[in-house]
């Protein structure tokens, strides 16, 4: 009896941490993943980057896996990565596959920058003007909306980088995120660095291991709490320091870690939300906010957001490949010649009270 193959696109997401190969059949739905963590190189200056030719080797080594199987036929391929790596990675990708592990005409030569990638399904899936709060390492707030072009990379110190072209005190300026012929206005903030030096502080004060953190959530009437308190922030008072652990916040005043982490995250969020007010514009009439990436999974921090967010109703995604997802819906007219189908984005409403 022969085998029916499954037509699917692939999509390598490479992101700063975690490398990943996803297969999405006719229905954008997700039906094979494959995972790595490849850790970082050092550039000609001693600075960490990341390891070009091991990414290279782990996507060769995945296309040539799918293509023993009787199981897909890949009608299409995408990239996408980190402006910083992704002119590399096409090049490096457009190589192995004239060596003949699947057609050479599956992959255009030119991928997407990750954050654009994460954005599209976004603006194929909502009838309503949004912002996009785009999370992981980087937290990436995007207003489509707003016609302004140009980016911002807030400083995390209080003061934000500039506009493009000024002499910004020696921070590197990311490209305005461009879709199509549409140039995004969007603002950065190193929201995942932060927090997790942060998180290392305190599980070595509290004498906590493993991922404690993922497991506590907040009640409203808390964030109301801290909201009301008018000593100021306990985190970060002079903003983000150079090493990004605050190790001058006093914790002795906190009883529990849920407590250190709750005030952390807050103060934290609060920074963050400085990135936030530049990409809002003046007169702004934008409703809807969605959280996706892996803070949209972190119960402290969207509940924090929607909260200080108070004019948007916030929606946090359950998926985990928003970003495949958006590279995948890119070619999926050369895959399938055929209109988007209906996509799942697992949105869940944060509400502004105690469930």
């Amino acid at each position: 009896m022969d085998l029916q193959f499954t037509d699917v696109i692939a999509v390598f997401d490479i992101g700063r941490s975690w490398k990943r190969f996803r297969l999405f059949d006719r229905s954008l739905n997700p039906v094979h993943t494959e995972e790595k963590i490849i850790a970082e190189a050092k550039d000609a200056n001693g600075s960490p980057c990341e390891d070009i030719q091991a990414i290279a080797a782990w996507m060769e080594t995945c296309l040539r896996n799918v293509s023993a199987t009787s199981l897909y036929n890949i009608r299409a391929l995408n990239l996408a990565a980190g402006d910083d790596c992704l002119a590399k990675l096409e090049s490096s990708l457009t190589h192995s596959l004239k060596s003949g592990i699947a057609g050479t005409s599956l992959f255009k030569g030119k991928g997407m920058n990750s954050t654009a990638a994460s954005l599209i399904p976004y603006l194929k899936g909502s009838d309503k003007p949004f912002i996009l709060v785009s999370t992981g390492t980087w937290c990436t707030f995007m207003n489509p909306f707003d016609h302004e072009s140009g980016s911002v990379t807030h400083a995390g110190n209080g003061k934000t980088a500039g506009k493009p072209g000024e002499n910004t005190g020696g921070m590197e300026m990311d490209a305005a995120i461009t879709v199509g012929e549409r140039q995004i206005k969007s603002s950065q903030f190193p929201l995942g660095e932060v927090h997790d030096r942060n998180v290392e502080m305190l599980d070595d004060h509290f004498g906590v291991t493993g991922e404690l953190y993922k497991t506590i959530k907040i009640k409203h009437k808390k964030i109301l709490k801290m909201q009301a308190n008018r000593r100021g922030r306990v985190f970060f008072r002079h903003g983000i320091p150079a090493g990004q652990a605050d190790t001058l916040a006093d914790l002795s005043h906190f009883l529990t870690y849920a407590d250190a982490y709750h005030q952390m995250m807050y103060d934290l969020t609060d920074e963050c939300l400085m990135a936030y007010r530049e990409i809002i514009a003046e007169g702004d009439t934008t409703e809807i906010a969605y959280i996706t990436g892996g803070f949209a999974h972190n119960d402290t921090f969207v509940r924090i957001l929607a909260a200080r967010a108070e004019d948007k109703r916030v929606y946090a995604s359950t998926i985990d490949y928003a970003t495949a997802l958006g590279a995948a819906m890119e070619v999926y007219q050369q895959a399938f010649d055929a209109g988007l189908p209906p996509v799942y984005l697992g949105l869940k409403a944060i509400l502004l009270r105690d469930e």
